[in-house]
């Protein structure tokens, strides 16, 4: 992420979309799970743990980037060129059309430092997609260990810089809660999604600016959308002058204590 500023309130400072078509999959079983992607844009998989590893056939014409819990999938498209004979010799016409339905099913082994996770991908000629897999069975000791194993300040800035990449943070369940909270004068507010550890939980919003004016939000103003008395508030603009921009949208993270 260029150029982010996170306004956090209580505790500290911190310098810091969902896709279109989005796939939740809750305690997948051991064998292949099949999800139908975009064969013609980017896919996001995120994974409950950080992926350390991935084995697929490279015939298939698959490009996957990883970082961290989440892997980029592309299908390469395939250049063809429109060729026409001149006596004896071959001339090349126009630029190269590019071809994305030869793309094939694949089946990719994804290596984590919980499991292995093995996926069928079956290309569509549909918008990119996401996906996210939660593994409820997690051990709340593994969870309670990425909670206290750095300090407190440490500790919320991974879990709020984690959901603003839209990741999960590791072990946590992600529970997409789409609902409007206010419409007001200037500012609609959204939720999006909610994250549960064992001794935080996170909340994330969408603010979005109404009005022809850009905005400096008070992260005061979130407080009572809070069940409970915020660990932390952040708010991510997504531009370097650190408002919301007329028309604009911003991403809101609060981090609670979690519920027993």
């Amino acid at each position: 992420m260029k150029n982010i500023l996170l306004k956090i309130i209580f505790t500290f400072l911190y310098l810091a979309q969902f896709s279109l078509g989005t796939v939740v999959i809750d305690n997948p079983s051991t064998g292949t799970i099949n999800i139908n992607v975009s064969q013609t844009s980017i896919n996001r998989l995120v994974l409950p743990s950080k992926i350390i590893d991935i084995a697929y056939s490279k015939e298939k014409g698959l490009d996957i980037q990883l970082n961290e819990n989440q892997a980029f999938i592309k299908y390469v498209p395939i250049k063809k060129e429109n060729i026409r004979n001149i006596g004896n010799k071959t001339e090349v016409i126009g630029d190269p059309e590019i071809l994305y339905n030869k793309a094939k099913e694949a089946e990719v082994f994804f290596i984590t430092t919980g499991k292995t996770f093995s996926f069928m991908l079956n290309p569509k000629n549909i918008e990119a997609q996401t996906i996210i897999v939660n593994d409820f069975s997690a051990d709340k000791k593994e969870i309670l260990k990425y909670e206290i194993e750095d300090d407190y300040i440490a500790t919320l800035s991974k879990i709020t810089e984690s959901v603003l990449k839209g990741g999960t943070p590791q072990g946590y369940k992600l529970k997409k809660r789409l609902r409007p909270l206010k419409d007001l004068k200037d500012i609609k507010i959204s939720y999006l999604n909610l994250y549960e550890g064992v001794l935080y939980q996170a909340h994330l919003l969408e603010v979005k600016n109404k009005t022809k004016e850009a905005i400096i939000l008070n992260p005061k103003e979130f407080i009572p959308i809070a069940e409970d008395s915020p660990k932390s508030i952040s708010i991510y603009y997504d531009n370097e002058v650190n408002h919301l921009l007329p028309l604009g949208y911003a991403k809101v993270v609060i981090i609670t204590k979690a519920k027993r």
